[in-house]
């Protein structure tokens, strides 16, 4: 059994290397093909795909909106200063663990991308970053003029310096790996509002 299995490689293995294998480089005029003549509209359509919801707002309509969608039971954390209503002190959190009980965080956005839906969020003001995976309700905040087509553009926008972490999110947290039965909020959040403003 074991020679007929080292047999099989073997045959594997000298396949491979008679077969001819071309070069094919990657058309470098092609790396922006995603561009978009409306990429708010296109971004909220990527995002809401992506089981995220999106509103554009005023900015001093925010504090309201988040109350009208979340009630006045929720224990809600914002690291936009002016974004006051119905929060809780930041103070109150001295380390990572005590972000457990938080139901709705609020964070600025640097960036969202219209063909996936994502947005590009840094911790340069937020103390932990376990907030962006913690919480069950995820409210990022970003400006309109921040949407960008595609991810190329996105990492030309990347200000490494800026801060010591980032990441890319789309969508409430999804994976379908147990027993391929999608689950929500197994990494993150349940669910993703953007605000656009």
């Amino acid at each position: 059994m074991k020679n007929s299995k080292n047999q099989s490689k073997k045959e594997i293995f000298k396949a491979i290397r008679k077969a001819n294998l071309k070069e094919i480089l990657l058309d470098e005029n092609n790396i922006n093909s995603s561009i978009y003549s409306e990429k708010i509209k296109t971004f909220k359509e990527a995002l809401k795909k992506a089981g995220g919801k999106s509103f554009e707002i005023q900015k001093e309509q925010i504090a309201k909106k988040i109350s009208k969608l979340f009630g006045n039971d929720k224990k809600i954390i914002s690291y936009i200063d002016d974004i006051k209503d119905n929060i809780i002190e930041k103070k109150d959190i001295e380390k990572a663990y005590d972000l457990k009980d938080i139901d709705v965080a609020v964070v600025q956005g640097d960036m969202g991308i219209a063909e996936n839906g994502a947005v590009w969020c840094n911790d340069k003001n937020i103390p932990f970053r376990a907030i962006f995976f913690i919480v069950k309700t995820l409210v990022v905040v970003i400006k309109k003029e921040n949407i960008l087509n595609n991810m190329q553009e996105a990492y030309e926008n990347i200000d490494i310096n800026l801060s010591n972490f980032g990441v890319f999110i789309s969508g409430p947290s999804k994976t379908a790996d147990i027993e391929q039965s999608l689950v929500i909020g197994a990494h993150g959040a349940v669910e993703h509002f953007v605000f656009l403003v």
